[in-house]
């Protein structure tokens, strides 16, 4: 189990399954809009300026809680094709 921010996790989870989010690959945001599920966290999280890739200045998950692995297995989900509501499942179970 994660030691994930509850109040985050629950803002995730309500922002990957609304619908509001185009679900994209291989990168964070893209320039048409497209998220992976990392760069739709950093938005719950205010981030304005977020980049296309992840960086060591700005981790996606370092002020929810997560580590560099958790991380690394939701961008995996994500690019592999797991839709959002069953990464949205995925939080909610494990993390």
């Amino acid at each position: 189990m994660s030691s994930m921010d509850k109040d985050i996790k629950e803002k995730w989870v309500k922002a990957l399954r609304s619908g509001e989010y185009t679900q994209g690959n291989m990168y964070l945001r893209t320039e048409c809009g497209q998220h992976c599920c990392l760069g739709v966290l950093l938005e719950v999280q205010g981030c304005k300026d977020i980049p296309t890739h992840a960086t060591e200045e700005l981790p996606a998950g370092y002020e929810a809680g997560l580590s560099t692995d958790i991380c690394l297995t939701l961008a995996n989900k994500n690019d592999r094709g797991v839709s959002f509501a069953e990464i949205a499942d995925y939080i909610e179970a494990n993390l």
